[in-house]
């Protein structure tokens, strides 16, 4: 927790602007071209597939959209505001500097962790449509 801690703390201490929202206000939709990571000072965000399925929730010392900032390609999902909350806005080139500078290891376990984030989303939502295809079925039977 300390280092969490210290980590809000460096990071409030930055320069980055704050911006808040209400539950339910969408931070960014699928497809939009990225602007910004975020860095959850409080709160929590859905992320959300491109068919509207919950794929997780990212919390409190979390950040979100920087694949898209990383990679300047199109959001893959959609984010919106879980409860109220209180992110931070990392600049996408900031961001992407920050990665570019560090160590060649570290940026080889983002790579890889990217892959299978992504590759997850897609599974996750692979399994949200069978589930609601087949509830759906079930509900058939019933009537």
């Amino acid at each position: 927790m300390k280092n969490l801690d210290n980590t809000l703390q460096n990071l409030t201490n930055s320069g980055l602007e704050q911006v808040s929202y209400k539950k339910g206000d969408v931070i960014y939709q699928f497809n939009e071209n990225p602007k910004f990571a975020y860095f959850i000072y409080t709160g929590s965000v859905n992320i959300v597939s491109k068919n509207g399925y919950n794929l997780g929730i990212v919390n409190e010392g979390e950040l979100f959209g920087e694949i898209s900032s990383l990679f300047n390609k199109e959001h893959s999902v959609s984010a919106e505001a879980a409860s109220e909350c209180r992110l931070l806005i990392i600049e996408k080139e900031l961001f992407y500097n920050k990665v570019q500078n560090s160590d060649p290891i570290i940026k080889a376990i983002i790579r890889t962790l990217t892959g299978r984030l992504n590759d997850m989303n897609e599974k996750t939502e692979k399994i949200w449509k069978e589930l609601h295809f087949l509830s759906s079925i079930k509900q058939e039977l019933r009537d």
